[in-house]
């Protein structure tokens, strides 16, 4: 699993990252808690 974590969520930015194989992605800045519920999704915990 791959997250991208990004200062801007330009929409073609983040469909060439999918593209490119990227899972998920996180904006900048964002919380520990929001970081670690995106790791469990992508982990499916």
């Amino acid at each position: 699993p791959i997250i991208m974590v990004t200062t801007e969520a330009a929409k073609k930015e983040i469909l060439e990252a999918i593209k490119a194989g990227v899972t998920d992605y996180i904006v900048k800045p964002f919380t520990p808690d929001t970081l670690k519920e995106k790791i469990e999704r992508v982990l499916g915990a």
